[in-house]
């Protein structure tokens, strides 16, 4: 084992099972596997119907320790992170999933840039992608995720997870547990959960850094949670995980960043004050229409409440007045858009039609279309202007 430039500190590595039988085996081996040792190893059992307890009953290694849970939750949360982090010890806490492994030499890599980068509050190694089998696809989480850059700022971080797009790796990932206790773990969410750390993590001002080398592998199968046969399943909590996600986004404490994340706010030049954060995030929201309906109740309570709007009307010049006038400006942008998308239908659906099952209304939309077809509105207007012109000229 080789030790890290500044030391040699205890990492807590967690490893959650639930009818994962045809993959534990590999990844509780590839922990114990690593150049980099001294770790505890948390094996918990959500409660699972095959032969996983005896999988990770059968090794004799004194760093592992066991936790059973009486039921299973249905599905993976920040639940089973607390249960681990309660007994821990360790400077760092690493997850690895039971279908995941960690590569050769990936947790000495993890923890020497760490210890080398004090600053660094969380890290994310790459990440390769294998197969059920455990092939290597040849394909990397940094080149193919969408949104994912080691060049993001805090800002652009907090802009993507706010608007709950997930780009970062959480098989590669190593956090500072000192820094765990300093936020609030979700334990209801599944598919949101990791994205709602990370933010919950840069909105409080710490440090991502980021690893261009290899640390685990992320196991692609068709029973994982995320697979198509699933979708319904995902839909349904992903539905219900939104609606409470983006309170998450109203945490932030950094002015800056927040006027980085919406530079196009009328209130950017406003906004001098940490307390105004969440106004001003959920303004910006709202006029993107993200998370509209919560973001749109926050301002509301805001407005009935006299003390708050007093204080919005004086800092910002923002009432009832142009609250109202916001909504209306959203429902003629959702109008329009509504009136697009029918006409778009509409004419689809004529031109997959067969002539003979064409209603008169149709023919002549198609009469029309086909009188129009080489003019444009450009030209009805100049032709129109033309006429005028010639008929009240002297």
């Amino acid at each position: 084992m080789q030790n890290t430039p500044t030391g040699n500190p205890l990492v807590s590595i967690l490893i959650p099972y639930y009818n994962d039988e045809k993959f534990l085996k590999c990844s509780i081996e590839s922990v114990l596997k690593q150049s980099y040792q001294n770790f505890e190893l948390f094996l918990l059992n959500h409660a699972t119907e095959d032969s996983c307890r005896e999988i990770a009953r059968s090794y004799n290694d004194p760093r592992i320790k066991h936790i059973d849970m009486e039921e299973n939750i249905g599905g993976g949360s920040g639940l089973l992170l607390q249960k681990m982090f309660d007994q821990s010890c360790g400077k760092y806490i690493k997850v690895v999933s039971a279908d995941d492994e960690l590569r050769e030499g990936g947790l000495e890599t993890l923890v020497n840039y760490m210890e080398s980068t004090p600053d660094v509050d969380f890290a994310f190694g790459n990440v390769e992608y294998i197969n059920s089998e455990g092939k290597d696809l040849n394909v990397n989480h940094f080149d193919v995720r969408e949104f994912f850059s080691v060049e993001n700022t805090p800002a652009d971080c907090i802009g993507l997870l706010g608007r709950g797009i997930g780009f970062l790796p959480w098989a590669g990932a190593i956090i500072k547990a000192d820094i765990l206790k300093t936020v609030k773990i979700n334990k209801t969410y599944i598919y949101c959960f990791d994205i709602n750390l990370w933010l919950a993590l840069f909105c409080k001002g710490y440090k991502a850094g980021y690893i261009n080398k290899l640390v685990a592998n992320y196991r692609i199968h068709e029973s994982q949670a995320s697979a198509i046969g699933a979708i319904d399943k995902v839909a349904a909590y992903d539905w219900y995980e939104h609606k409470t996600y983006y309170k998450t986004f109203l945490t932030l404490e950094d002015i800056n960043i927040a006027k980085e994340i919406f530079p196009e706010s009328p209130f950017v030049d406003k906004l001098n004050d940490k307390k105004d954060i969440p106004f001003f995030i959920a303004h910006g929201l709202f006029m993107e229409q993200r998370f509209v309906g919560h973001s749109a109740e926050y301002i509301d309570d805001l407005l009935n409440d006299d003390e708050s709007r007093k204080h919005l009307e004086e800092v910002f010049g923002y009432g009832i007045k142009e609250y109202r006038e916001d909504i209306l400006k959203l429902m003629k942008q959702n109008h329009y858009k509504k009136t697009k998308n029918i006409f778009k239908n509409y004419k689809n659906k004529i031109y997959s039609t067969a002539v003979k099952n064409l209603r008169i209304r149709d023919m002549a939309y198609l009469f029309i279309r086909r009188l129009l077809h080489n003019i444009t509105l450009s030209d009805l207007r100049k032709k129109f202007r033309s006429a005028k012109k010639t008929k009240y000229s002297l």
